[in-house]
């Protein structure tokens, strides 16, 4: 079993109004107690725990009702952490909760609520679900991958789609786009063309100081990038 006591990571941005959907996803989390844990909570309450070193997937429920998250699992379960045996509802909050997951997908993509056994015994040490997915379903395609955090006040979803989609909604969407347009790339996946000038106009309209990113274009240019030393001739830089 899990629920995970861990410090949440506040972004200095405002709030952003980007969506948020709990059930229907497959969250991985991680925290030094319990290692790497993967679960699919279904849309219908139902969850599916795949704990590591574990032989069987451990199906329990989930609910969240208001600031809190709920999770029940069987009466012959034991969580090695707390020392709590299962059978009822235990609660955490959800901004704990939500700030444990480090990264998640839509759907049951590990097919982990039609299993028993577990794929494969997992291994306390962190690990990505595209690792997983890779070894679980060799050539299968990662569905867009998702990571739980918090802007401001708002607990949100982030994902390459949402942070292009919300690009002008204020400062805090405008900061997270420009990054992922100077660099291409979301959790270290290919995520967009990088677009030097699309970077910079984002911030020019969101009234962003983009010496930040000028500074890298300038090393890059520096050291010879063809795009690089065309992007600082051309943006004045």
């Amino acid at each position: 079993m899990h629920r995970l006591l861990v410090a949440l990571i506040f972004l200095a941005f405002s709030s952003a109004a980007f969506g948020q959907e709990i059930g229907d996803h497959t969250h991985m989390s991680y925290d030094p107690a319990h290692g790497t844990q993967v679960e699919y909570l279904a849309a219908n309450g139902n969850s599916y725990l795949w704990y590591p070193g574990n032989r069987s997937i451990l199906p329990g429920r989930w609910k969240r009702e208001g600031d809190q998250m709920w999770f029940a699992y069987g009466a012959n379960t034991y969580n090695p952490a707390t020392g709590q045996s299962g059978g009822g509802f235990e609660c955490v909050p959800f901004r704990i909760y939500w700030g444990s997951v480090e990264r998640r997908m839509p759907g049951d993509i590990l097919g982990l609520s039609s299993r028993t056994d577990v794929p494969f015994r997992l291994e306390k040490r962190r690990t990505t679900l595209e690792k997983l997915l890779a070894r679980v379903s060799p050539g299968a395609v990662a569905p867009p991958l998702e990571v739980g955090t918090r802007i401001g006040n708002q607990e949100i979803v982030l994902s390459c789609a949402n942070i292009l989609a919300n690009a002008e909604n204020g400062k805090a969407g405008a900061q997270l786009a420009i990054s992922t347009y100077f660099h291409g790339v979301f959790m270290g996946k290919p995520c967009v063309d990088v677009d030097y000038d699309k970077a910079y106009a984002l911030a020019q309209k969101a009234g962003i100081s983009f010496e930040p990113w000028a500074r890298v274009l300038r090393e890059r240019a520096a050291a010879g990038h063809p795009r690089a030393v065309a992007a600082v001739a051309r943006l004045g830089l």
